[in-house]
């Protein structure tokens, strides 16, 4: 594990603190959990995209399997 400080917001430090405090978790853990589930969101965007330029098939192609 390595250490990353990055500035936020106050507001938004007093809500995660506060949020943390009242479900129990540590700041730690909620920081790491939303960075890797936007990573991961960024990369199902990232595919979507890809998909819709890649080449076009049509329906007709896939239904007989040509």
């Amino acid at each position: 594990m390595v250490t990353i400080t990055h500035r936020i917001d106050e507001d938004l430090k007093q809500l995660l603190e506060r949020y943390c405090e009242e479900h129990g978790l540590k700041v730690q853990a909620v920081v790491q959990e939303a960075i890797a589930h936007w990573l991961g969101d960024s990369e199902d965007l990232a595919l979507v995209e890809e998909r819709r330029r890649g080449p076009r098939n049509a329906w007709e192609e896939v239904r007989d399997g040509t």
